[in-house]
């Protein structure tokens, strides 16, 4: 099996983080894995198991935990399974990498599966936005809603300084070189919550991602199908792509989209926003 932690030592002492980032969402929870062809995925639990499921994919490098701000919202209408996508920070145990688009759809279908969860809403933050997209246009049959927070890519090419304000992080690993790409994500340019924070740069100190599929923009030619109902969010300060372009882009291929860009908010929109996400979330569940 492989990791994306340089030891088990250090395996050890961000799961303790991660833990400890648990106690912000101040409800309870189940934790559990499921096998795939790719590993073990572990899974985040939330709510009553009789309503319908929603399924979470966080952003990268942000693991399940990001979703502290948005949960008992969420618990409202749906019973909630956050994900920790597999070659990503988090506590899944990749055993392969995902390199291609196709093989990110089969691991999500072996997670749903395992889940016994035929039908979804299907909701991701910036890769995890990516990764919900694709699934939906190779399995439409599986996901009843999709929610796009500020996905990476998707419907405009990223900002080539999202490239030099994340690599540096991932190099060099440092507090500083952290806290100034998370700085850079915030439409208020205040770093992540304490406890987040501690989680998050351990996994850049401590781990490396194995996750090899790159975000781009899905061609137009793959939505002729589509009619999954489907919700964009975006911040107008977004950074990796500028906000108004992307949403008419993706009115042109998805034509009965429900978009919405929020003012002041930038990439970190679903932790600094949290109340217009929650509202505008539950809100669509509802429809």
């Amino acid at each position: 099996m492989r990791s994306v932690f340089k030891n088990e030592t250090f395996e050890k002492e961000y799961y303790l983080c991660y833990e400890k980032s648990l106690e912000n969402f101040e409800m309870d929870f189940k934790s559990d894995y499921v096998s795939t062809t790719f590993g073990e995925t572990h899974v985040l639990r939330f709510g009553d198991p009789g309503k319908k499921p929603l399924v979470l994919l966080h952003g990268m490098t942000m693991s399940s935990t990001m979703w502290y701000p948005n949960m008992k919202q969420f618990v409202q209408e749906r019973c909630v399974y956050a994900i920790d996508i597999i070659g990503d920070f988090g506590k899944s145990k990749p055993t392969v990498p995902i390199k291609l688009r196709k093989e990110g759809q089969l691991w999500l279908l072996e997670v749903l599966d395992a889940l016994q969860l035929n039908k979804i809403d299907l909701a991701g933050h910036s890769m995890g936005g990516f990764l919900s997209l694709n699934f939906a246009l190779a399995y439409p049959e599986r996901v009843s809603k999709l929610i796009l927070y500020a996905p990476a890519g998707t419907f405009h090419k990223m900002s080539a300084k999202f490239f030099t304000k994340i690599y540096p992080a991932l190099l060099f690993h440092t507090e500083k070189t952290i806290d100034r790409a998370f700085r850079w994500f915030s439409g208020k340019g205040e770093p992540l919550e304490p406890v987040f924070r501690s989680q998050v740069i351990a996994g850049y100190r401590y781990a490396k991602p194995l996750l090899q599929v790159m975000p781009s923009v899905f061609p137009k030619e793959e939505f002729q199908n589509f009619h999954t109902p489907t919700m964009l969010i975006v911040g107008d300060k977004e950074v990796i792509y500028p906000a108004h372009k992307a949403v008419a882009n993706a009115k042109t291929v998805i034509p009965h989209l429900e978009a919405r860009v929020i003012p002041g908010a930038s990439h970190s929109l679903t932790i600094e926003h949290a109340g217009n996400i929650n509202e505008l979330t539950k809100l669509f569940l509802q429809i």
